[in-house]
């Protein structure tokens, strides 16, 4: 069982090998099928490891040992196998959309392929290593893939742009979880986190400098506005980014510091406060979005938030819950990306204000988009009514009041923000444009990859028990908590202090359900003449009225303007950024002439003060 540990991997290693080898060979269909086989196969050899996990071992594996002993070793656990099945499971679906999505790219193909893969693999040996150093390499990998990949279209200007925010932004930060795992090694000795006495030397200020590091990766506020910008990646890019790998990695950082040390009250209220102000502010910005990707983006650091809260309740049910959450987000933020990009590559654009009235040409696209802003918005029978249910029961049982209302509330933003999405695309009136292009609906890998994700997001919304038996259980578990909570069809309970509560949600769905049946037995005798005109008070009623996107967006930026200023620290970053950069030209200015006439003794003097930093540092 051991040796299957390094399967994923090698198995991503060989498809990254294969495309390289054979990239003048291969067309670029054949170039996707091949990485796509390459995914699965990890996926499998991952899936082979389910049956101990659930009995509640671990699987070890030590690669070798290097100076002073210092080993490298893998360590397998239930929260391990999560992200490792998020990554190459929600992986995989995208690589098969990818088939016929990238197949048309004039250049790049096999960089593209080899850049998935190696991110893929990248959080696969990040959530595998126990060795802290290879976890920091791992975090710098899939950092330095997003950033490759965001600038895939490099000669495009807002891609470059794009690519270097992705990458100042997160990059700085990790410089937080580097110094955290030099500090663990100087007062530990060790770099392998599950030795014991890494628990003993983590300290309030370690994990202060692993949280800023978590909070870049996962879009936590107020380090989260690169993400919007890396909205100029390819979309299959796009949806790996968002709801497998690259945000993925701080979740599992924030989760793992549980099994590092016991965390005091004050560490939970900080990540709870985060993660309620994560949600808050995503939700404000999605509102005014008109691009769909966008839209999405901002979305993703509200949702983002709902998981990173879950997790700091520190309790059984808020563990479970926020993992659940990630499970979750990862199914139906994936299917989302992927309708977005069918969309714009039937389309040629993502900009609602020109779209609509998509679904009758692209119904497959639309009804699975439907299905995914279903399980996002928290619709019953799908996913996502499950993992907020959870978390609200959770956020009660820990007398978390605030949580209950923020999540709420913005829950019922969310349903706002995907409404208009929705209509905006899909429904009303198909512009003139629109009617005179060959617009179509996806191709059939395309379908195949978003359809497996849509069909997720309904399947684990019917039979939540199948991802809590074999996924979040044991994770609880691995993390160190006492795991008593039975969920059941529909995520239902039958213990815990939640039975009241899905009680009463019962209640509500039976009562949906029986307004629904009312709705159905009488609509037949609601006969309403074609010919009848819309009421408008007097008002004129233009051929194009209704809410459209730019409505809503209208309305959100001229009521939330003083909101969008207050949270929007890129006004800062950017005064930064731009003062550093004329600091460094102003010692241009003055040490050009010097270093161009005296290179000897510039030399020296630039020695001489690298020698006295290091020295006093």
């Amino acid at each position: 069982m051991n040796q299957l540990v390094v399967l994923p991997l090698e198995a991503l290693g060989v498809g990254i090998l294969l495309q390289v080898i054979l990239s003048r060979v291969l067309s670029p269909k054949w170039k996707g099928w091949l990485a796509f086989l390459a995914g699965v196969t990890a996926l499998i050899a991952i899936l082979a490891l389910l049956p101990t996990i659930i009995q509640g071992s671990t699987v070890d594996r030590t690669l070798f040992s290097w100076d002073q002993n210092i080993s490298l070793q893998y360590h397998v656990d239930g929260l391990s196998l999560i992200f490792a099945l998020m990554a190459t499971g929600i992986g995989s679906a995208i690589l098969l959309y990818c088939i016929q999505y990238i197949a048309h790219e004039p250049e790049g193909i096999t960089r593209f392929y080899v850049l998935m893969l190696t991110f893929i693999a990248g959080l696969v040996n990040l959530v595998f290593s126990a060795n802290l150093l290879l976890v920091y390499l791992s975090w710098e990998v899939i950092g330095l893939c997003s950033y490759f990949l965001v600038g895939f279209w490099y000669k495009e200007t807002v891609a470059v742009n794009g690519a270097r925010k992705v990458l100042v932004m997160t990059h700085i930060p990790g410089y937080g979880l580097l110094a955290g795992i030099l500090l663990l090694y100087h007062q530990s000795g060790t770099f392998v986190w599950t030795d014991p006495s890494i628990s003993a030397a983590f300290t309030t200020g370690i994990f202060v400098l692993m949280l800023v590091g978590a909070m870049a990766k996962s879009v936590m506020f107020p380090l989260h506005t690169w993400i919007p910008e890396a909205m100029n990646a390819p979309t299959p890019v796009s949806a790996l980014l968002h709801s497998a790998c690259y945000v993925k990695a701080g979740v599992y950082l924030i989760a793992r510091m549980y099994s590092l040390a016991h965390w005091p009250h004050a560490w939970n209220i900080v990540v709870i406060t985060l993660g309620c102000v994560t949600i808050f502010v995503g939700a404000i910005f999605a509102l005014a979005q008109t691009d769909m990707k966008r839209l999405l983006a901002y979305s993703t650091i509200s949702q983002l938030g709902y998981i990173i809260t879950g997790l700091g309740l520190g309790t059984n049910l808020g563990i479970a819950a926020g993992l659940f959450y990630c499970l979750s987000h990862g199914l139906f933020k994936g299917t989302l990306f992927l309708c977005a990009g069918a969309v714009q590559h039937s389309t040629g654009t993502r900009d609602m204000r020109r779209l609509g009235g998509l679904a009758a040409k692209m119904p497959w696209t639309a009804r699975i988009w439907l299905i995914a802003t279903a399980a996002i918005v928290g619709v019953p029978l799908t996913n996502g009514f499950v993992a907020k249910w959870l978390l609200l029961d959770a956020a009660l049982d820990a007398n978390m009041t605030i949580v209950v209302i923020v999540a709420w509330v913005v829950s019922v933003i969310t349903a706002i923000y995907m409404l208009k999405a929705t209509v905006s695309v899909f429904y009303g009136e198909m512009p003139a444009w629109l009617k005179e292009s060959h617009v179509h609906d996806a191709e059939p890998s395309m379908l195949g990859g978003m359809g497996i994700l849509g069909f997720l997001c309904l399947l684990f919304g019917l039979a939540p028990q199948i991802l809590f038996k074999g996924l979040v259980n044991p994770a609880v578990t691995a993390l160190g908590f006492d795991w008593k909570i039975t969920l059941t069809w529909f995520g239902l309970q039958t213990s815990s202090a939640g039975v009241q509560v899905t009680l009463g949600a019962a209640i509500a769905l039976v009562a949906l359900l029986f307004g629904a049946l009312i709705f159905a037995m009488t609509r037949k005798s609601r006969v309403v003449a074609n010919n009848v005109a819309v009421f408008t008070g007097g008002e004129p009623l233009t051929d194009n009225a209704g809410m459209r996107a730019v409505d809503f967006t209208v309305v959100a930026e001229s009521n939330l303007a003083p909101v969008y200023k207050i949270t929007d620290p890129d006004p800062i970053y950017f005064g930064l950024w731009n003062g550093i950069k004329k600091l460094a030209n102003g010692f241009a200015v003055v040490m050009d002439p010097i270093s161009e006439k005296f290179p000897i003794w510039a030399s020296a003097l630039l020695i001489v003060v690298v020698f006295v930093i290091v020295w006093f540092i």
